[in-house]
């Protein structure tokens, strides 16, 4: 009895194993919509970043839809920035509907490995817990020429917003005086005022969620004096400029944050393709176009035909010179104000200068030819008049 009670267990602890096992093989392989970070504190009125992240478990993909989840009365989306999204193709911009923020988007190629979607920037309006979480229609398609579903897992996140209840130093910047805005300046400058006696320990990180220690700090290299600071030459990217106090008698505030958000670069090289369809502008000529930003993202384009004035527009885009006998100029302008211009010729203007240089050629060989049938004709005219005397 004893051994066949044995032999039970040990199956009982087998089927547990392989089912352990099949379920740990099963939920690694299937793709992974997260958000970063998973947990954070936020003041009531400060705006954070949440990252819109997918973990593709080796698989690789090539379509995504998803739609978060937030609590509209608690959290209020500021902006979607699509800059360095692992979507190129986006053939419906990024849409907020009350409680609910939609995204979809194709991975030319396809992509493995663990990306970003988008960032969105929320607002903490009330003092509560805010649940953030994506709903279950979200998709991922294999990039296998089928169009299959990934299977796919859903991680949401919380987050605190809580009331400031101390004096804190208030801090701004010269440099970059909007924390939701990007800006082109690679030097971030920041001020807050300081109080008689007091002590500050601060940190500037890419960690949203980093903070200083709690030793005393004192400004060095390109650091003006404390309470007005600057860092020169910064990188590219969004940055967390965190700040602790103590006054005199007293332990350590809670850690401040004010965030910097750089882009330097234009966006990525572009080119302009005009086309005809049936189904589109009465098979009339628009133009396509179409790149991307790894920084701030696209914020808008803009268009020049000819001598036309500058006008936003997106693609495809219905010409105004049919003709197609203007010079067509097309900006590309990230949110931090950088530029990329791409430019179309109209076929006469692409085969002027080349036929210019073809009868130019032409010309000087023709007066050169008569140049030297004048020289071979003179001695020829001189021995007849010479003749002719004789």
């Amino acid at each position: 009895m004893q051994s066949y009670n044995s032999k039970l267990k040990i199956s009982y602890f087998l089927i547990l194993v392989f089912s352990f096992s099949f379920l740990v093989f099963n939920y690694c392989q299937a793709a992974v919509f997260y958000l970063m970070p998973q947990a954070q504190t936020v003041y009531q009125g400060d705006s954070f970043i949440v990252e819109i992240r997918l973990d593709t478990e080796e698989e690789e993909i090539n379509t995504v839809k998803a739609n978060l989840i937030f609590p509209s009365d608690l959290l209020e989306v500021v902006d979607i920035n699509k800059g360095g999204s692992i979507l190129a193709l986006w053939p419906e911009e990024p849409d907020v509907s009350n409680n609910e923020i939609y995204f979809l988007g194709g991975v030319p190629g396809g992509f493995k490995g663990d990306g970003i979607i988008a960032r969105v920037i929320f607002t903490g309006k009330e003092i509560s817990g805010a649940e953030v979480s994506f709903k279950e229609a979200c998709h991922v398609l294999l990039n296998d020429g089928h169009g299959t579903s990934a299977d796919l897992s859903l991680l949401g996140a919380s987050y605190d917003i809580i009331e400031k209840t101390q004096a804190w130093p208030l801090i701004f910047s010269t440099t970059h005086p909007d924390q939701n805005k990007w800006s082109k300046s690679s030097t971030f400058h920041i001020h807050w005022d300081l109080v008689e006696e007091a002590e500050y320990s601060y940190l500037l990180s890419q960690d949203s969620l980093a903070e200083p220690d709690n030793i005393l700090d004192k400004p060095e290299g390109e650091l003006v004096w404390m309470g007005d600071m600057k860092y020169v030459g910064l990188e590219d990217g969004i940055y967390y400029f965190t700040l602790k106090q103590k006054d005199p008698d007293q332990s350590w505030s809670e850690k401040i944050t004010y965030r910097a958000m750089i882009d330097s670069a234009a966006p990525e090289e572009f080119s302009l393709k005009i086309a005809q369809d049936q189904s589109l502008f009465e098979e009339k000529y628009f133009l396509n176009f179409f790149t991307t930003d790894k920084g701030s993202g696209i914020d808008y384009y803009k268009i020049k035909e000819g001598k036309r004035d500058w006008k936003t527009i997106s693609s495809p885009y219905l010409l105004e010179d049919q003709g197609l006998q203007s010079i067509i100029k097309v900006a590309a302008v990230d949110k931090a104000g950088n530029e990329r211009i791409a430019e179309y010729l109209p076929s006469e203007t692409k085969k002027l200068f080349p036929w210019q240089i073809i009868i130019l050629i032409l010309a000087v060989i023709g007066v050169i030819w008569l140049i030297i049938k004048r020289i071979s004709a003179k001695p020829l005219e001189t021995k007849t008049r010479n003749h002719t005397k004789v």
